[in-house]
């Protein structure tokens, strides 16, 4: 079944009042899973808002909330130390991120925490990945997305030769700017979505061009879960259309006469 992923990312912009406030209103969204990032320890220089740390109580106050809407709570991270940091907090699962794929000693820290580990690709190549999946096989799962916000550099076809090249489920990432190839992406049947989420349209968010906003996330998930709908299971059978109503046939003559 199709999960949604909402990321916060660093859009808390360091405030840890906004971080439990998304984590608030999310809970109450029709998306399964929420995660917040927690960079490395250099990255917290204060030179921008998003670059001011979070408490590890803020980040136990933000699990207890997602958890208690029955919803499953994550830490993206890129660095052993971070991830050995807030273990204790025992997320739901993790995500890598992506200049993590080739940190051997920290993917396998996480695999044995037991918990679903998603490594994103962003930036790396398939001799990369599958050297990964040769390592770890099925314990980890892969996140394709492209760093890259220009709709010709999406790539969705990689979904499918990753999974097959690696032997792994593959999620979709959207780095795009154009958050139309989420329902595109079904078309190759990635294990979850994952997208990042803003509050505002007119704020220069670190994730923003790509980001949802929180007011349009369950019409996205709707939509999206309607056209997966449309792929069917792949089986060609004779089809018998329904009888029509009165109107519906009147309407279907106006077309075919072009009298619409």
């Amino acid at each position: 079944m199709l999960r949604f992923v909402s990321e916060i990312g660093v859009n808390h912009l360091g405030s840890e009042e906004t971080a439990l406030r998304y984590c608030k209103i999310l809970s109450k969204t029709q998306t399964d899973s929420i995660s917040l990032q927690i960079r490395e320890r250099a990255f917290y220089d204060g030179s921008a808002l998003w670059k001011n740390e979070l408490s590890e109580q803020c980040y136990s106050q933000c699990l207890e909330v997602v958890r208690g809407s029955g919803k499953s709570f994550g830490f993206a991270v890129g660095d052993l130390d971070t991830a050995k940091q807030y273990h204790s907090l025992k997320p739901d699962f993790w995500k890598v991120l992506s200049w993590g794929l080739n940190d051997i000693s920290l993917i396998k820290f996480l695999v044995e925490s037991d918990k679903p580990v998603f490594v994103s690709t962003g930036m790396s190549g398939i001799e990369e990945i599958v050297s990964v999946a040769k390592k770890f096989g099925t314990k980890i799962s892969f996140i394709h997305t492209q760093l890259s916000v220009d709709n010709e550099d999406v790539n969705l076809s990689a979904i499918s030769s990753m999974r097959q090249a690696t032997g792994c489920h593959v999620s979709f990432g959207l780095h795009c700017d154009n958050s139309a190839v989420i329902g595109l992406s079904l078309a190759f049947k990635p294990e979850a979505l994952f997208f990042y989420v803003k509050e505002k349209e007119d704020f220069d968010y670190p994730d923003n061009s790509y980001a949802i906003l929180l007011s349009k996330l369950d019409l996205m998930i709707g939509q999206t879960n309607v056209l997966a709908k449309s792929l069917g299971n792949g089986i060609k059978t004779s089809f018998t259309p329904k009888t029509l109503s009165d109107e519906e046939q009147k309407k279907l003559a106006n077309i075919k006469s072009g009298d619409t």
